[in-house]
């Protein structure tokens, strides 16, 4: 043959005579089957108990939210009427103070015709 040729050559390879190759069998490979997983009584009744135990918990902690606000709010009013009273009395006291001048005292008694009598004067404090 000649090297130019483009055909492919036909080559025959000897091979070595063997026994027939035993094909294996095919095993069924066990597999097992898929478990439902599905919720068990105790866990149901685990998440029913911490569900409720959850609902009570936030229904106290708006309870607790709603009087709280309810006890600032009476603190700050009875703080207002503290501040109200406070400021009457300290009016009242300046009137008193301004009403129990000497020379007012004085004047009145003078006009109601009384006299001065250093023996029948006595201190009084508070």
């Amino acid at each position: 043959m000649p090297l130019n040729n483009n055909l492919a050559r036909n080559l025959e390879v000897e091979l070595p005579l063997q026994s027939p190759v035993a094909v294996p069998k095919e095993t069924p490979i066990h597999t097992p089957l898929p478990r439902k997983s599905g919720i068990t009584k105790v866990e149901k009744l685990l998440c029913g108990a911490l569900l409720s135990i959850v609902f009570a918990l936030i229904a106290i902690s708006i309870s607790l939210e709603i009087s709280i606000a309810s006890t600032n709010r009476a603190l700050q009013d009875t703080n207002s009427s503290i501040a109200t009273i406070t400021t009457i009395n300290d009016n009242l006291e300046q009137e008193v103070q301004e009403l129990s001048r000497y020379d007012r005292v004085y004047k009145i008694a003078n006009s109601q015709g009384l006299k001065m009598n250093e023996a029948n004067v006595r201190n009084v404090t508070k």
